[in-house]
Parts: structure tokens; sequence; C-alpha cells
């Protein structure tokens, strides 16, 4: 087994998708949590001079948070078997990635003039994105399950994740959306993802 190192802000933001995947697959990863007073030491040691990273038996090294959660899928079951199946976990996968960047520069941008138009981006951003994948989860199983039927995978843990703030911003968010609720609380219902929850470190963000 791999020695894994994820480094990230003590936050959720872009790297819970990744902890959550680690959890769903019981994999043991050191979670390291940066100070933003110690941001500048750790910054030109990261590719980019960005976070998250993962770090593979102490030498490898990849950054962004979708390209690290889409190696674990891969590594741990959770992606698909053909390309059309693979396909179709990306392109949900960047649908609520999209929503989740747009949220966050609401909250990142220092600018009050520019955060009324991230808002205004954001909100357009849910009511095109929330229906599409509203329906997309109805088709298979009557969206009754997961988006990719009866298994859980990738980007069932990245709706749950890339909503989690959003959620936290607007508790109604998905009250015309009962499918994507739905799905939401069997990922959150998943026996190790739940352990998981239970025991993470609760954050503001």
């Amino acid at each position: 087994m791999p020695a894994y190192t994820l480094y990230y802000f003590n936050g959720r933001g872009r790297a819970e998708i990744c902890r959550i995947v680690f959890a769903a697959a019981a994999v043991q990863f050191l979670d390291k949590r940066i100070k933003f007073s110690e941001w500048n030491n750790f910054k030109a040691k990261m590719p980019g001079s960005m976070l998250p990273v993962l770090e593979i038996d102490g030498k490898t090294q990849i950054p962004q948070s979708m390209a690290i959660c889409r190696y674990l899928a891969r590594e741990y079951g959770f992606y698909g078997k053909t390309n059309i199946e693979m396909a179709r976990i990306d392109y949900i996968c960047d649908c609520f990635y999209e929503l989740l960047d747009d949220f966050l520069r609401i909250y990142n941008d220092k600018d009050p003039n520019r955060k009324a138009d991230w808002r205004q981006q954001y909100n357009d951003t849910c009511r095109r994105i929330l229906p599409f994948m509203e329906k997309t989860i109805d088709m298979f199983c009557n969206g009754n399950y997961f988006f990719m039927g009866e298994q859980m995978k990738l980007c069932d843990m990245m709706c749950y994740a890339a909503l989690e703030n959003p959620l936290i911003d607007n508790p109604n968010m998905l009250k015309d959306y009962p499918k994507i609720r739905g799905l939401r609380m069997r990922v959150a219902g998943n026996p190790k993802i739940s352990a998981y929850l239970k025991k993470r470190i609760q954050t503001d963000f």
C-alpha cells in the first residue's frame, strides 16, 4: 500500500472530495493541514505553488483536486469500466466542481464589488447545473440509487462534497431537487463515509 500525504489548508474546500474517497476506500493517509501562516514556507515545495497536493511515497506529487480524486477513484474501484462510463462520471464531477468553484470565488475574493458579480454567476450556475443533474440521476434506476446505478462512484461522492458548503450558505437550495437530496443521503449513509463524517475535523469552511 502506498504512503499517502494529502496537503491542504484546514478546511473542507477543494480537498474534501479526496478525503471522502479515501474514507470510502478505507485507505489510510496523512491529512496534512497547513495553517495560512505556514503557507509561505510550503508554497515553493508544492507543484505550481497550489493546494491540494497528493504526495505518494514521499516522491510523486499530484496537484489539482480533480486529478487527485480521479486517480484515487481509478485505484480503488470508484471509476467507470468503459470510456463511456468514465466520460459520464467525468461530466457529472465537472458540473459539481463548476458549481463549487463559483461558490468559493464569492468567499475568496476580498473585493466587495466583485462579490456581487460572483454571487450572480454562482446563482446562474445553480439554475443551469442543478436541474441537469436532477435529470441525470433519473437516467439509471429511476434515480433511486446512484448516478451510475446501484454502485456508488466518484461522481456521487463529488455531489456530496461539492454541495456541503453551498448548503450551509443556503439550506433550501435543493428543495426542488429530491433526487439529488436522496442521493446525498445515500452517500452520507455509506458506513465508511458515515464513520468519517462523524469523526472528521470540524471546520467553518
